[in-house]
């Protein structure tokens, strides 16, 4: 059976918005695959109207392509609320038993784990669950810390970690494409703290890997 993982993930307070936030909701949420790729190759679906799915080939850069997401929602604002768009989002780690053409019929370890972790969520904004009893528990605490961190983003951090998270340069490389000055992406990320963000990222590797090479 082939490892993979899914993010399933629904738009926060979608409730709220008018008609024109719903579209500009939806054209923000279609830029993700382009966004992603930079990643990891992924598949991604938009059902019910506010909620997501997203398949990732590599277990192990999904939990980059899960923090990614939230920051690129978290770049825009609705015009009627004024509110920043953010998702609840749930990252499972598992088998991909039956893949079809749409990943709302696919079914596996990965999809139940993803669907089970978003409907179970309540106040958290990001769930994390693999088929390992030992990394689910390491991580609980480790994603409980991050979501506390990615839901504090400003629009502008957003903006800033999301180009640091999927694209492979250094903060002088940014601010020559952001044209800010490297001070203000320094600032930016020290305040986003990225440092911990990429710590977190790295353990979950660590952790998915030792485990796919004993298998």
């Amino acid at each position: 059976m082939k490892l993979g993982a899914i993010i399933t993930g629904d738009i926060i307070h979608s409730t709220q918005l008018t008609m024109e936030d719903r579209v500009y909701m939806i054209e923000q949420l279609e830029h993700l695959p382009q966004i992603l790729n930079s990643v990891d190759k992924v598949v991604f679906e938009i059902f019910r109207g506010d909620s997501f799915q997203i398949s990732i080939t590599k277990a192990s850069s999904a939990l980059r392509c899960a923090l990614a997401t939230r920051a690129w929602l978290r770049s825009h604002r609705m015009g009627s609320t004024n509110q920043v768009l953010d998702a609840r989002i749930a990252l499972g780690v598992g088998t991909l038993d039956y893949q079809s053409d749409s990943l709302s019929t696919s079914d596996g370890e990965a999809y139940r784990l993803s669907g089970r972790a978003l409907d179970n969520m309540t106040k958290s904004r990001l769930e994390v669950r693999t088929p390992w009893h030992d990394v689910n528990e390491e991580l609980k605490l480790l994603t409980a810390f991050a979501d506390d961190i990615v839901s504090s983003w400003s629009q502008n951090q957003s903006k800033i970690i999301l180009m640091s998270l999927v694209e492979n340069k250094s903060h002088m490389e940014l601010s020559q494409e952001l044209n800010i000055s490297r001070q203000m992406v320094d600032k930016s990320l020290k305040a986003s703290k990225e440092e911990l963000i990429e710590a977190y990222i790295h353990r979950y590797e660590h952790l998915l890997n030792n485990h796919l090479k004993s298998q």
